[in-house]
């Protein structure tokens, strides 16, 4: 799992679902990824041949998307991912794109959330032990 965790960084976040990619972050790419506001235009990553795309679920109190206090905010999944201002954030914490999926897990944790990973995740980590 080590890895896996430390080689899947975020690339796009939307209302507890989070999905990263083992593509450079540069080179991941969505549907309107370069319009704003990202919150009524984005679409989910592109999937694509040498690279994989992990979609994970969690749950966290009080913490913030970049959408969060707009009608209509000023920020594109592009600007985001080049780390104009971070995927989550609050207080003490803050969650910019390229976060590996251990540390987002830890962080998520430790902030008192719940992470949900997929089957297909789990059936990749017992193929990477074995």
């Amino acid at each position: 799992m080590k890895r896996i965790a430390n080689n899947m960084k975020l690339c796009y976040l939307r209302r507890g679902k989070a999905f990263f990619t083992t593509q450079k972050l540069e080179k991941q790419w969505g549907d309107d990824w370069n319009d704003a506001p990202y919150e009524h235009n984005a679409g989910e990553p592109y999937t694509g041949e040498g690279w994989k795309i992990l979609k994970i679920f969690f749950e966290v109190d009080l913490i913030n998307e970049p959408c969060d206090n707009y009608a209509n905010s000023p920020y594109s999944v592009e600007a985001i991912n080049k780390k104009t201002i971070p995927w989550l954030s609050s207080d003490s914490i803050s969650i910019w794109a390229g976060t590996t999926l251990r540390e987002f897990i830890r962080i998520i944790k430790k902030a008192g959330g719940e992470i949900y990973l997929p089957y297909d995740f789990i059936d990749l980590v017992i193929r990477e032990i074995l």
